[in-house]
């Protein structure tokens, strides 16, 4: 199968894998289209992909991708492949100012023929797989060769094709980080914040128990126990077998499985010191008045200028770009520092803009604006 897809200059790439039900995530299938033939990898009986490495790396086979940063980033976690010359359908209708950024209605727009998405959320690591389910999956890069030949001359019409490329560039660059617990990772949970201190040193240990019981049993995490239930037990602490059957949510088979360990962890959390306040995170002042007041003028550029171009905003600066060139430290130097953060095309596109705008002095402070801007540039994606 590797030696047939070597021979062919472009190929569909898609993969599937089991994160909304384990803990330790895996690539589960893998989804191959030349122009003449599709095909379905299962690594689980085929486990070794090595036979794919060299047309991962070559850059005379072009890889496919419909929102492959995901992908991309699996690939490269359990395969350690290095992916170069990368298309991406969904970045190339992004930049072309599309709001309808899904394969299944870009397939019937163009095809005429809408694929079901109804085993989107299938557990792609059970096996048997269904007919079913191949079928789903062969459809995932059936068109995607078809599809890119579209959308490429549309690029190319537009004079969009150098800002589609500079992203794909980007993508061929990402590299996966660890998995990392944050211990203190309870405090985002939906009313951990209105629990007593106490509490909180319960909630905290049920948390704890949580993620340990999840990597042990090889399944994620909600599966095991939901937030909500978390936040619940901690706040009412059961302390008998009797008062923990009876809770709200806690099934026969909840507790027939951690009835007695929930018991003990919500005993060692009342014994544990009460939690007044959130841990102090270290703190640079790189969100100071200034540097929001950069980040709104950037942002209303960046919004001026793919008005303009007729794009996504995300075509013209992504929002981490935007983040990094208001942090930039303000006694460079040599200001054309700041733009270290961006791509050579983008640096050539937009660079005296944005020097020009960075050298100018901050803006007044507008009223009552910080607080909403901070908590915008934190969420924004």
């Amino acid at each position: 199968m590797a030696a047939d897809i070597a021979r062919s200059s472009r190929i569909g790439i898609d993969s599937e894998s089991d994160g909304f039900y384990v803990y330790h995530e895996k690539v589960c299938l893998l989804q191959i289209s030349t122009a003449e033939e599709d095909f379905v990898i299962d690594p689980l009986a085929v486990q070794d992909l090595s036979p794919l490495g060299p047309i991962f790396r070559d850059p005379q086979v072009e890889k496919v991708f419909h929102a492959g940063e995901y992908d991309i980033l699996c690939l490269k976690r359990d395969y350690g492949f290095k992916i170069v010359n990368v298309f991406d359908t969904m970045v190339a209708t992004r930049t072309l100012g599309s709001q309808h950024l899904g394969l299944a209605p870009l397939i019937e727009e163009n095809f005429g023929f809408r694929p079901s998405k109804k085993l989107q959320r299938a557990n792609w690591g059970k096996r048997p797989l269904s007919p079913e389910q191949i079928q789903y999956a062969r459809l995932d890069t059936h068109y995607l060769l078809s599809l890119r030949n579209l959308l490429y001359d549309k690029l190319d019409a537009k004079g969009l094709l150098e800002d589609a490329l500079d992203e794909f560039r980007r993508l061929e660059l990402l590299e996966p980080n660890p998995r990392v617990f944050d211990p203190d990772g309870f405090w985002g949970l939906s009313r951990a914040r209105e629990l007593s201190p106490a509490k909180r040193a319960v909630l905290k240990e049920l948390y704890h128990y949580r993620e340990d019981k999840s990597a042990h049993l090889d399944r994620a995490p909600f599966r095991v126990l939901s937030e909500e239930l978390l936040v619940r037990l901690a706040q009412a602490a059961p302390s008998t077998p009797e008062a923990l059957k009876a809770f709200g949510g806690m099934t026969p088979y909840l507790y027939s499985h951690f009835g007695p360990e929930l018991l003990a962890v919500i005993e060692n959390g009342l014994a544990s010191p009460p939690i007044e306040k959130p841990p102090e995170r270290p703190s640079n002042n790189r969100w100071d008045g200034d540097t929001l007041r950069r980040y709104e003028a950037l942002r209303a550029w960046r919004n001026k200028q793919a008005t303009s171009r007729g794009v996504n905003p995300v075509v013209v600066l992504a929002t981490e770009e935007l983040r990094k060139l208001a942090q930039a430290p303000r006694d460079a130097k040599d200001p054309e520092a700041w733009l270290e953060v961006l791509s050579e095309h983008k640096r050539r596109v937009y660079g005296e803009q944005l020097l020009e705008l960075l050298r100018m002095p901050t803006p007044p402070k507008k009223s009552r604006r910080g607080r909403r801007i901070r908590a915008q540039v934190r969420h924004a994606g």
